[in-house]
């Protein structure tokens, strides 16, 4: 069932005020009042949609995270360029979002999360394809690339041309995966 049009502008909005409030400070310091009216809703209105500030920072980043979840890509462990790129759309698609929870904020569990959510799909691929790779060996190879290398991607999505984070890590991954295969 497709949510109204008025629903979805509502919800919107006060995603959008409450993450221009978090550029300054923490939810756990912003009232249900300040969003409201950044907003230029009533609290009514906010309570209809959400129960607190907790909430809405909740959903945006299970917004966040469902879109994390589709832009991964386990076709191949060796060509991560595919992979890299749809990491990079999403965060294009949610540019505010990233900046504000991720890259101002580094101390996020929400880079964890994405990490956690990517375990799994990928240690079962691993295991098909990095034959010669203990379960040691994966969790390890794991730990390393998806903590370094997000991070890589993260940090360097403003910081160095695309291609040369691409290149970086499709060459760290290739060097650390080929004594496995």
């Amino acid at each position: 069932m497709k949510t109204d049009a008025r629903v979805r502008y509502t919800r919107r909005v006060i995603k959008e005020s409450l993450l221009r409030l978090l550029e300054d400070r923490p939810v756990n310091r912003i009232t249900v009042k300040e969003v409201c009216e950044a907003a230029q809703i009533n609290r009514a209105t906010f309570y209809a949609h959400f129960t607190d500030c907790f909430d809405v920072l909740n959903q945006m980043e299970n917004d966040l995270l469902a879109d994390f979840e589709r832009s991964l890509s386990f076709a191949s462990v060796v060509d991560v360029v595919d992979m890299i790129e749809r990491i990079y759309a999403m965060i294009d698609q949610n540019a505010e979002v990233c900046r504000v929870l991720i890259f101002q904020n580094k101390d996020s569990s929400l880079t964890a999360k994405m990490i956690a959510m990517a375990h799994d799909k990928t240690i079962v691929c691993w295991k098909e394809q990095l034959t010669r790779a203990t379960e040691s060996d994966r969790e390890m190879l794991f730990t390393c690339l998806s903590n370094g290398l997000l991070n890589v991607i993260l940090t360097g999505y403003s910081k160095y041309e695309r291609e040369e984070v691409v290149k970086f890590v499709s060459e760290t991954v290739r060097l650390l995966i080929t004594p496995y295969l």
